[in-house]
């Protein structure tokens, strides 16, 4: 999946609605925000705080499971700078930290996708 353009949003059940080859199986959203198609993966290297050292945070704001929570960079200096940690437990891999990471060129998260899905 690539999610520059937009992410799997997950209270949006449109394509297991529309699917014209039934890959997709109908699922509710209560079923939707329980299955892991994939999960995020954080990129030390692009990440803003550590780039250009200012406040970001965008991947755990906008996180819908609460997989993403953030962190002092420095453990012995709590007030520095925050990082993101992902839970892979609790992440869906729903793509919006990707799609809503302000790191150019390139996202400081991104979601590698499972072969199958599992229900968290």
């Amino acid at each position: 999946m690539s999610y520059e353009r937009g992410y799997c949003r997950p209270e949006c059940t449109k394509c297991s609605e529309v699917c014209p080859a039934g890959a997709i199986h109908p699922i509710t959203t209560a079923d939707k925000s329980a299955t892991q198609i994939g999960h995020a993966v954080w990129i030390k290297e692009n990440c803003v705080p550590l780039t250009d050292g200012m406040e970001c945070g965008n991947c755990a704001r906008h996180c819908p499971t609460g997989a993403i929570q953030m962190v002092a960079s420095d453990p012995e200096k709590p007030e520095s700078l925050k990082i993101p940690i992902v839970n892979v437990e609790k992440c869906i891999g729903c793509g919006a930290c990707e799609n809503l990471c302000p790191s150019r060129p390139f996202s400081a998260i991104y979601v590698t996708g499972h072969q199958m899905h599992r229900v968290i």
